[in-house]
């Protein structure tokens, strides 16, 4: 399936490149950030399996976990420690799906991420075989987000 990627997302987009750059910032990253940092990664592995290897999403819907999102959100962890700056206005972005993102939090983003994983598990477990929902393209609207939390983390 081939998707749309703004410019100042494309070198994260080819495979591995995420989840190069994921492990490069946990290797960085200390304590609590370095937990859910690894917890992404895995999230950007079995999403990659979906989108780039057609591995069916009922395979690897199980394993998407948010137990360290889920943690450090209700222990009151700040993410914006992760970056402490508004996501920049890269001119890839605009037009793009993506473009609402500019000067919004760190926070506000890997809360959006997580908020779409927790709804793809509850709704594909409930309307997996219905063919009203295309879940490629919730797969790769995650993926997506991710990459831009990549670049704004990088930025």
């Amino acid at each position: 399936m081939d998707i749309t990627i703004p410019t100042a997302l494309k070198s994260l987009s080819s495979a591995g490149s995420a989840i190069k750059a994921l492990v490069e910032w946990n290797k960085k990253a200390k304590g609590d950030a370095r937990a859910l940092i690894s917890e992404l990664k895995d999230i950007m592995t079995y999403l990659d399996m979906v989108s780039k290897d057609e591995v069916d999403l009922d395979v690897v819907i199980d394993k998407l976990s948010i137990s360290e999102y889920k943690q450090l959100s209700q222990s009151g962890f700040d993410f914006n420690k992760l970056k402490n700056s508004k996501i920049r206005k890269y001119p890839s972005l605009e037009g793009t799906e993506l473009s609402n993102w500019v000067g919004k939090e760190t926070e506000d983003l890997i809360e959006s991420i997580y908020d779409k994983i927790k709804e793809l598990k509850i709704r594909y477990s409930i309307v997996g075989e219905s063919k009203n929902y295309r879940w490629n393209i919730r797969v790769n609207n995650i993926r997506k987000r991710i990459w831009l939390l990549l670049r704004h983390i990088d930025s």
